[in-house]
């Protein structure tokens, strides 16, 4: 899968997205995998996240965080910006606007949400709305010291490079899982975050 210039990237990634009018439902494209250790009959928390592609002058990137190595949970790890879905937003892109300023100071105007990816199970029992969307290049960050150690982009033709994302196969609960991961300087990028990137690469494929 190769890139064609900035203009038609854009352009692919809105045609592969599902439109803002058809968010994502239960259940997630991969809870077959996790269907041992997720009870598909208990109610999933909802989270967000934002996918945000940031327009350079003649390309897309990918913009990453690190989590800081304090958190409870997912400490150190490469992440997309996003939470819980809390009661006063009013839906997904709402909860993913929100948490990308309080993580990164990005303001919401700077974002342009244009659609979703598929919605995705985790393991702490959250389903995931990916929401898809172009942030503008002239961004500044101011992290929150307690959540994010870093922000940094990947180039998107990097990520769309054949065979980046690799096929990483662990043993967890007692059988074999499958996931994804590759790495940009020195960053493993893995899990969730990749699995996403996963669902992208399959929507953009398709299309």
């Amino acid at each position: 899968m190769t890139s064609g210039g900035i203009d038609t990237d854009i352009d692919w990634l809105r045609r592969a997205a599902r439109p803002l009018a058809d968010p994502p439902i239960e259940p997630g494209w991969n809870l077959e995998e996790l269907a041992d250790v997720i009870d598909p009959k208990l109610p999933r928390r909802k989270a967000a996240v934002l996918v945000p592609f940031v327009r350079r002058e003649s390309a897309l990137s990918v913009l990453f965080t690190r989590r800081t190595a304090n958190l409870r949970t997912h400490a150190g790890q490469i992440s997309f910006l996003g939470g819980a879905i809390e009661e006063g937003d009013a839906d997904p892109v709402a909860a993913a606007l929100r948490e990308t300023f309080e993580e990164t100071g990005i303001e919401p105007e700077r974002v342009e949400p244009f659609g979703y990816l598929d919605g995705f199970e985790t393991v702490s029992g959250y389903f995931v709305s990916p929401v898809a969307g172009f942030v503008r290049g002239d961004y500044c960050v101011k992290p929150d010291p307690q959540e994010v150690a870093e922000v940094f982009e990947v180039p998107l033709d990097f990520i769309l490079a054949p065979n980046r994302l690799r096929r990483f196969d662990f043993d967890w609960h007692g059988r074999t899982r499958t996931t994804f991961e590759f790495e940009w300087d020195g960053r493993r990028v893995w899990g969730a975050t990749a699995s996403i990137l996963k669902n992208l690469l399959q929507r953009l494929e398709a299309r």
